[in-house]
């Protein structure tokens, strides 16, 4: 595979699902946002999410200075018009009578969808579908939404770190890690379309069980962890405490914007016998800021952003099979998507 790596700008990323915003976020007052190293500007028109490039094609003014007209997008600098499709519907400056440019038309995704609270499009036809996620409207469960995470980090790298399940002891000694987690068992991966799964039962410290605190349960306690990954950059993980009880599904999706920038956007699915009062939820909550913040903290010092597809590139145990697996379908979308 020789020099194989993955960025956040790679043109095979353009055949696949990818998260530009959370739904809540968007309005009727355009806005800015950028994938795969290209500005987009996103507004709802008339209750739907339009999404088109960021540039409107009289004089590459950015649309996302302007405004929602008439069930249209107006560019700020001369008046021009554009419809969800792209294309421009009307020119103030132009004679009466006289046709529209054909030029005068915005470049627009392939597709556009809301699901999971979240706005995706797809730049080209997608080689992989979005997956189908049952915990997320199971009725039991308590949704919230972190902030979304932005910052100086590679996208393939974010959920890298999500399937990884031997830094733990280390990277979060301070919430959750336990010295007894050094030595992760091998995870057998059941292989999927696009994806992969596995399950293992991991050491863990828990410091965010309210029983430890009096006395009731033990710090060291199991917890079962199931994880489903899908191309590209999608991880479900759900935690299941036999101990502490109850259930957490997290959710993970990344935008890959530009080089040199990408965001996590993650949604807490949380279950609890008995349910949650509002400072226990807080509390929650509150915790796992703290645990993303650790992954975070080292996420943003790496040198390199773009993930190397070649299983030769990187030193490997056999722990690291998920990271292997992962590689190898991200190395089979860029030779899938490369043409």
């Amino acid at each position: 595979m020789g020099e194989t790596i993955l960025s956040n700008v790679e043109p095979a990323l353009r055949r696949t699902w990818l998260p530009v915003a959370r739904s809540d976020a968007v309005s009727d007052t355009p806005a800015r946002t950028w994938l795969l190293g290209e500005p987009l500007v996103i507004a709802r028109v008339a209750g739907e999410v339009v999404v088109l490039e960021d540039r409107c094609p009289h004089r590459f003014a950015p649309l996302s200075a302007g405004k929602v007209v008439d069930g249209m997008l107006e560019c700020a600098y001369h008046g021009w018009r554009y419809d969800s499709s792209g294309r421009c519907a009307e020119i103030p400056s132009l004679a009466e009578g006289s046709p529209v440019p054909r030029k005068a038309r915005c470049g627009r995704p392939y597709a556009v969808t809301e699901r999971y609270g979240l706005v995706f499009v797809a730049l080209r036809e997608p080689l992989v579908e979005l997956p189908e996620i049952p915990a997320f409207s199971e009725e039991n469960r308590v949704r919230v939404d972190l902030t979304p995470f932005t910052g100086r980090y590679g996208a393939a790298q974010l959920i890298d770190n999500q399937l990884d399940v031997s830094h733990f002891a280390f990277l979060h000694r301070s919430t959750f890690g336990s010295a007894q987690s050094r030595r992760p068992g091998a995870a057998a991966l059941k292989r999927e379309s696009w994806g992969f799964s596995f399950s293992m039962s991991v050491p863990i410290r828990a410091t965010n069980d309210p029983g430890v605190a009096t006395g009731a349960r033990p710090v060291e306690q199991e917890r079962m962890m199931r994880y489903r990954f899908r191309a590209p950059f999608f991880v479900e993980l759900e935690l299941e405490y036999p101990v502490m009880g109850g259930s957490n599904v997290i959710l993970f999706f990344v935008q890959p914007e530009t080089a040199e920038r990408a965001t996590m956007y993650i949604t807490m699915l949380f279950e609890q016998p008995g349910g949650f009062s509002e400072d226990e939820l807080a509390a929650r909550v509150a915790f796992e800021y703290r645990v993303v913040g650790e992954d975070l903290a080292l996420q943003e010092r790496f040198d390199e952003l773009a993930l190397p597809l070649d299983p030769t590139a990187e030193c490997h145990v056999r722990a690291d099979r998920p990271a292997l697996e992962y590689r190898r379908l991200l190395a089979d979308l860029v030779r899938a998507g490369g043409d």
